[in-house]
């Protein structure tokens, strides 16, 4: 498993735990790994871009009214995937990525 997958999944670990763990709401969980996942987005990068799409993707499937709440993390997710980060990525990562942020920005609106 590539270390961006290893990533992803780690988030999504988190983020279903603080909902079901925590009773936590779709936001407060974001905003939980968010923080939580502070270090790997400071960075920037492919952890970044791992971290803000596998946590808006699932914001955007379960209650896309709350991604208003974090337009300006989305809008750097954004930029991460116009940058050449991707390159390095395989293509199989690349298509689930691009599906992710499809779906993120087609709720965002």
């Amino acid at each position: 498993m590539s270390e961006f997958y290893k990533l992803k999944y780690y988030v999504i670990e988190a983020f279903y735990e603080y909902i079901i763990a925590e009773n936590f709401t779709i936001r407060q969980s974001v905003d939980r790994c968010l923080y939580e996942f502070g270090k790997q987005i400071s960075e920037g990068g492919l952890d970044a871009l791992a971290v803000y799409s596998t946590l808006f993707y699932r914001a955007a499937f379960h209650s896309a009214d709350e991604l208003r709440f974090f337009r300006k993390h989305i809008n750097k997710l954004n930029c991460l995937f116009s940058s050449e980060l991707c390159h390095v990525l395989s293509e199989d990562e690349i298509e689930e990525l691009t599906d992710e942020i499809d779906l993120i920005n087609q709720r965002l609106k």
